[in-house]
């Protein structure tokens, strides 16, 4: 029976998880860093990161954050941080699906502008937007009607 333990390989992946861990914790709002579950000098040490601005000192503290963490339930602490990345998740994927709205909207048209559910008042401005955005430069990609109709493609999405 080898009672060696996992090989050095697999310690360093371990704590190289820690690190990032103890990265996503200090990047946590304060909010949500006041409701960790964290012993006493877990969670000193990571106040002490949060204030710290990045460089060698910082790589040194979340090196010693990765190390008080292993004696930390992991499951309980993690959970907030991939709450917060399903969200930015979430979000990014809603962002880019009004993106492809606006420019199918820009593309089609009145076609396009017929296909989705929207609110009259809603397909009326998208009507008025179309028009300002074919009539700006073709060149310029960030017109102010391109940027309201981007807008207005989140606030249809999100069904308002």
């Amino acid at each position: 029976m080898d009672e060696r333990g996992p090989s050095k390989s697999q310690r360093k992946r371990e704590h190289r998880e820690l690190q990032l861990l103890a990265e996503t914790l200090i990047a946590l709002p304060e909010g949500r860093f006041r409701k960790l579950r964290l012993g006493e000098r877990a969670r000193e040490e990571l106040e002490a990161a949060r204030a710290m601005a990045r460089g060698g000192s910082l790589n040194r503290q979340v090196r010693l954050i990765a190390q008080l963490l292993v004696d930390e339930d992991i499951e309980a602490i993690s959970r907030p941080s991939q709450e917060l990345e399903a969200r930015a998740r979430e979000e990014t994927a809603r962002h880019h699906a009004a993106e492809k709205l606006r420019e199918r909207l820009l593309v089609e048209g009145e076609k396009a502008l017929e296909a989705i559910t929207a609110t009259p008042e809603q397909r009326e401005r998208a009507r008025g937007l179309l028009l300002d955005a074919s009539s700006a430069a073709p060149t310029s990609r960030s017109t102010p009607a391109r940027r309201e109709l981007y807008r207005l493609s989140l606030e249809i999405l999100a069904g308002h």
